[in-house]
Order: C-alpha cells, then sequence, then structure tokens
C-alpha cells in the first residue's frame, strides 16, 4: 500500500465507481477503498438476510419470502432514463458488456386520489382522463413546439429566448390549465417541486424533450430501462472497468483518514497503520464530515408484496408520481416497484420503495399517501438519511466530495454530479457525444444501417445458481490488479430470455426520428391532410364530422342541428356557440385550425355552464 497515486478514491458508491472508471481510463493511477466489505456503499442492493441485519439487527428473516439469495434490494432505488447521460455514459465507456436491461413497464402520475398512466402512445394520450379534449389540443401544440425547438436554429424558438423567459411565461402562452402543468412539470419534465415556474424555460423545455427522446428509444410503456440483478450491478461494472484499465481495489479497509500537509492539501489515506499518498481524494460525504453540510433528509419505506402495485395493469416494474399539489407537500413523493421478472426477488415477489424529501420527523406518517397505493404488504422497512453538498474550496485541499443522492427516481441529477466532479478534477470535460441509434442491436424493425458500437443487452439466457453471491467481493484486504477478470454470472451478455416480450428488448434500436411525423410517442404530430387523421385529435374531429353529417343528411332546423353537435361533445346548453362553431367547420371542409377561436369560446361556455349546474 506504501505507493503513490494520481487519485486515491473512498467509497465503492456508484458515483465513485464512475469516476474510478472514468479516471482509469485517462490513463491516471487510481486506488479504490472501501471500510466496507462489499462494492456499492449506499447505491448498494442487499439480500434479505443483509436487509434484516440492516433494519431489523437480526440474520433470520421469514421463510414465507422465499430464497434469501434470490434478493437484490436497491437501497438508492433509482430508474435510467433511455437517452439519458448515464446511458451514454455507460456507451461511452463499453460498460454496457457487463450489464443486462429491461424495459420499465409504465410510469404514473397520481391525481385527486387516482392513478393514471402517462401516456406512452398516441392512442394513451387520446383516451387519456389526464385532460379534456380541448386541453389536449393546446397540449399538443406546446408538445410540437417542444418538439421542434432546436437551440441552434432561431426559427424554432418562436421569438422567445429560454434562457431569460421563464417556464411560467411559456406555459400561459398557451393557456394550459393547472392540473396540465402540474402534470407536464412533474410527470414530464420529472420536477420534485413547483420552483422551476420562475426559473429560465431552457431546463424545463429540454427535460421534456429528453422525455420524449427516451420514450422513443424502445416500443415500451416508459422512457425507464433497469438493470437485471439490481442496481448494485452499476458501480460493479464500473469498478471492472477501473480494473482492467489498471485501477488497484481495497475493500473492507477500516478507519481510512485522508492526510493533509501544513498547507491543508491532501496528501494521501491511512488505514490499519499504512499510509498510501496521492495528488487527489475523492470521497463521499462520509469519508470528511468536516467538509460538508447537511442540505436536508430524504425519507424511504421498502416494501416486499406479493402482488404488483394496484390500478397499473398489473405491470412488474413502474414508476408513480405524486406531485406536492396533490398532497399538500412542498416536494413530490415517488413510488419505485419492480420484481422477479427483473431477478431481484423470487418467483411471484415484488419490491416496492415510497420515497419524499423529508418534511416531518415521521417518516411512517409522511409515507402513508403513497403506502396506501401499495395493497397488501408483507413486510414494510423504513429508514431516513441526511442529504450532503460539499462545502471545501477543492483547488485548496484536493478533496473531491460528492453530494449525497437525492429522493428522485431517475440518475440525471447523480451523473451530473459525476460530470462535474470529473471536470473539477481533470480540467476537461468528458464527451459524451454518442449516437444512441447507431449504437444499438438489431431493430424490430430492419434497417439497412449497422454499427459494430458497443449495446445494451436485455435479459439474460438464464438465471444465476441458487448458489450464486453478488460479485465481485473481496474477501480479504488486498489490491486487485489489472488483470482482474470479472465472474463469468456478472460479465455475461447472453441472448433474450424465452419469456421476453416484444417490450423487452432492443431499447437502443435505430427506431424513427423524433422529429418525424410518425414518432411513436407522446409527441407525435396530427397529420394535416386527410380524413385518416391519426393524431391526437383524431377522435374529436370524427364526432363533429359524423354531427354535421347527421345534419346534412336528416335536414334538421340549424338550432337543433347545434343542439347534437354540442351534445355529440358533451354539452348542449351552448348551442349559439356550437352553431357557430359548426358553420365555420363546414365552411372550411372540417379544418379545425381555422375555427380555433370559436371552439375556445364553445369550450369556455361549457365550462361555464357547468359550474352553474
Amino acid at each position: 500500500m506504501d505507493e503513490e497515486y494520481d487519485v486515491i478514491v473512498l467509497g465503492t458508491g456508484l458515483k465513485e465507481c464512475i469516476l474510478s472508471g472514468l479516471l482509469s481510463v485517462d490513463g491516471l493511477k487510481v486506488l479504490h477503498m472501501d471500510r466496507n466489505d462489499y462494492y456499492g456503499g449506499e447505491s448498494s442492493s442487499l439480500n434479505l438476510t443483509q436487509l434484516w441485519k440492516r433494519f431489523r439487527g437480526s440474520d433470520t428473516p421469514q421463510e414465507n419470502l422465499g430464497a434469501i439469495r434470490e434478493y437484490n434490494v436497491d437501497m438508492i432505488p433509482k430508474f435510467i432514463m433511455a437517452n439519458g447521460t448515464l446511458v451514454q455514459t455507460l456507451i461511452h465507456t463499453d460498460v454496457t458488456k457487463y450489464l443486462n436491461f429491461k424495459a420499465v413497464d409504465g410510469s404514473f402520475v397520481y391525481k385527486k386520489g387516482k392513478i393514471y398512466k402517462v401516456p406512452a402512445t398516441d392512442v394513451e394520450a387520446l383516451k387519456s382522463p389526464l385532460m379534456g379534449l380541448f386541453e389536449k389540443r393546446r397540449a399538443r401544440k406546446f408538445f410540437i413546439y417542444v418538439q421542434d425547438y432546436d437551440e441552434k436554429d432561431p426559427k424554432s424558438h418562436e421569438g422567445l429566448d429560454l434562457r431569460k423567459v421563464t417556464a411560467r411565461e411559456i406555459i400561459s402562452k398557451y393557456g394550459l390549465e393547472d392540473d396540465t402543468i402540474d402534470f407536464i412539470g412533474h410527470a414530464l419534465a420529472l420536477h420534485n417541486d413547483d420552483g422551476y415556474l420562475d426559473q429560465p424555460a431552457m431546463d424545463f423545455v429540454m427535460r421534456i424533450k429528453l422525455y420524449a427522446e427516451s420514450l422513443a428509444r424502445f416500443q415500451g410503456g416508459s422512457p425507464y430501462i433497469y438493470p437485471l440483478y439490481g442496481l448494485g450491478e452499476l458501480p460493479q461494472a464500473f469498478a471492472r472497468l477501473s480494473a482492467v484499465y489498471g485501477g488497484t481495489y481495497m475493500l473492507n479497509k477500516p478507519e481510512c483518514k485522508v492526510e493533509f500537509d501544513s498547507s491543508g492539501k491532501a496528501i494521501g489515506v491511512t488505514s490499519a497503520g499504512e499510509t498510501a499518498k496521492c495528488k487527489k481524494v475523492v470521497c463521499d460525504p462520509s469519508y470528511l464530515s468536516d467538509k460538508v453540510k447537511k442540505v436536508g433528509k430524504v425519507n424511504r419505506a421498502v416494501c416486499i408484496m406479493s402482488h404488483p402495485i394496484p390500478e397499473t395493469n398489473d405491470a412488474h416494474s413502474v414508476q408513480i408520481i405524486l406531485p406536492q399539489k396533490q398532497l399538500g407537500r412542498k416536494s413530490d413523493m415517488y413510488l419505485f416497484c419492480c420484481s422477479y421478472a427483473h431477478n431481484v426477488a423470487p418467483k411471484g415477489k415484488y419490491i416496492a420503495f415510497v420515497s419524499a424529501e423529508a418534511e416531518t420527523d415521521s417518516p411512517e406518517e409522511e409515507l402513508k399517501p403513497g403506502i396506501e397505493l401499495l395493497g397488501p404488504i408483507d413486510e414494510i422497512f423504513y429508514h431516513s438519511y441526511d442529504t450532503y453538498v460539499p462545502t471545501n474550496k477543492q483547488e485548496e485541499d484536493n478533496c473531491f466530495i460528492s453530494g449525497t443522492y437525492d429522493a428522485t427516481t431517475h440518475f440525471e441529477s447523480t451523473v451530473e454530479d459525476v460530470l462535474e466532479m470529473y471536470t473539477k478534477i481533470t480540467g476537461k470535460t468528458l464527451d459524451l457525444s454518442v449516437d444512441l441509434s447507431a449504437a444499438s442491436r438489431s431493430s424490430p424493425r430492419p434497417r439497412s444501417t449497422t454499427s459494430h458500437s458497443p449495446s445494451i443487452h436485455t435479459e439474460r439466457s438464464s438465471p444465476r445458481p441458487s448458489s450464486y453471491s453478488s460479485p465481485p467481493k473481496t474477501e480479504r484486504s488486498t489490491p486487485r490488479t489489472a488483470g482482474y477478470t470479472p465472474s463469468p454470472q456478472t460479465a455475461s451478455h447472453d441472448s433474450h430470455s424465452s419469456e421476453n416480450t416484444s417490450n423487452d428488448h432492443g431499447f437502443f434500436s435505430r427506431g424513427r426520428s423524433s422529429s418525424s411525423d410518425d414518432d411513436y410517442d407522446f409527441f407525435r404530430r396530427r397529420r394535416r391532410s386527410s380524413s385518416n387523421d391519426e393524431g391526437m385529435f383524431s377522435g374529436f374531429i370524427d364526432e363533429i364530422k359524423d354531427a354535421i353529417e347527421n345534419y346534412r343528411t336528416s335536414k334538421k332546423d340549424p338550432v337543433a342541428a347545434a343542439a347534437e353537435v354540442a351534445s355529440t361533445s358533451g354539452s348542449i346548453a351552448c348551442v349559439t356557440q356550437a352553431k357557430a362553431f359548426q358553420d365555420c367547420l363546414d365552411e372550411n371542409e372540417t379544418d379545425i385550425n381555422k375555427c380555433q377561436s370559436l371552439m375556445d369560446m364553445w369550450c369556455k361556455c361549457k365550462k361555464s355552464s357547468k359550474l352553474t349546474t
């Protein structure tokens, strides 16, 4: 251990392992140490015995929960955005060869006591009760603006500078209702509170674009993917990357103490009487507690169940967002569920998590709204942890400290922290300009373009043996060398499982362009050319056409015809507005775009009439 390294990394959490891998690839001499005897730190995945020991102080979990080693329970449960920065990092480093992924079945949002699916297709969008018929059309205009927006193309800006205009101002331009704003801001842009509304709109728009692009990467029900065998596989995969490029690993090293010189700069780390010298130290907040400050707290419930979450179409993996306004909170609450289909639990078992930024000192009471949505629970564990951010000046002490993982159910903020730290450590920006479409497996829809770029692999062809224990684990405090070979079970990337469905593979296939009229997502444009319109608004147009045609064939009087048109769309109170709208459609051959103002007047009348009835 008495050697000098460019960087010593303390802790094997995901952030630290990504940095260790990236720095090793850059040619730096890296020593990676952890006080624990397992990889992952706070972002590890625990088997049932480890879970019981951590939360119950016992090594004897109940037998009716199934095989102990078939559990891989995440301590920091998060999904991965299919077009996000973590995926780009995985492909950029070729770490994908150590991992297999599966699509997440659905994303849901909580509204007025019920769970609704976030639409993933045009059909779902048309049928969704999240918005009324006319509100869907206004929202569609906003989505088209977001889809077309290109920071480098001023024509797409529509005269708006998103670095100066706030999200609230952008939204008000399209006249969206409060419930729609809540849905877009929290279920699509994935903000955890309403603070974004008064911030520059650029981040808001980019988040929605990311959601849409991730949704378009595969024909699934959500924009998320998840690694088989749990998130504990991620830090282990990056640890292998570091080892391949010469990184040295030491687990179970007690009392890792950072040493400083007289000027306050870190010069090494001491453990068990041995000191390894270094130029820089990277660590999580627990190793340098005097250089961080507490900024919050996360409450979480870990639940083992024997059924999927109710009202989620029996999905094996889901995210449910409970926006702050729906619960009267200051920030959102999140539900995360995965199951035996992802090899994280025995057959028939589901693992659900309820997380939120702590606003009270009672996790049981605070998380109750989310837990009530789960149905019967076999076992539940509550835990809380403080969140920290670094307060030191890295250029003065050469210590680079990561922030604590937040309560959100995706990894975007995690990787942003990693990339920022990488830039501070190396003085350069990591280039993640990866063509995700080219770096794909063969698509279910054949294309002429082929690629030999790294790919994202799907399910293994066979499960791990029952005697398998989570690799790689160091059983003694000796360093691993660059020659370390990962175990065949975790490095395997076999063909698809026989249980796969069409939604379980080809996540990163070269699909349809995200700016095409044929996009397979919520943001598709409506075709404008014919009665075969397949867009979000086609059902409404068909209803209007039918009402007009009935009038023409039966030669009813105008007032009766107007009443029929209004009745067809759910109201008979505003016959004058309905008649004017009908006449406009008649004159313009059902081109609804030319009748927008009349439609808005009719919609406003209908709302007013409902309030007085």
